[in-house]
């Protein structure tokens, strides 16, 4: 095993591990920002044409639950974001040590005297 046998296994690690993680977020941003964006139009249509074009105090009481909405997504995508980057963290830190692994029992470095998992945590 040298560099470019890390390299391979670390980038096999990270695509198998972020295509997941990705499709996730992504799906999740297409699904609220869906329902958000129809919030929005909804209320801005009432306030125009509709049961909230007189209500001043009502409409303010809709649009503090549409930030409360999309602050509630935005903090959803961070979370999936985090749990997207300690996935790559580990796909990198696995491939890494698993070269390291390989290339000292390869030369002789008794396997039982390693850790199956990497010494580093995120």
């Amino acid at each position: 095993m040298d560099s470019q046998d890390i390299l391979g296994n670390m980038v096999a690690a990270l695509k198998g591990e972020l295509g997941q993680g990705y499709s996730t977020i992504s799906n999740f941003i297409q699904n609220q920002g869906n329902l958000l964006a129809r919030q929005a139009e909804n209320i801005a249509t009432s306030r125009a044409t509709g049961s909230l074009k007189d209500d001043d105090e009502l409409f303010a009481f809709f649009l503090q639950g549409l930030q409360q909405n999309a602050e509630n997504a935005a903090r959803s995508v961070v979370m999936l974001s985090a749990l997207t980057i300690e996935q790559a963290w580990n796909a990198i830190a696995g491939a890494l040590w698993g070269g390291v692994r390989a290339i000292l029992t390869g030369a002789g470095f008794p396997a039982n005297r390693l850790p199956e998992t990497p010494p580093f945590n995120l």
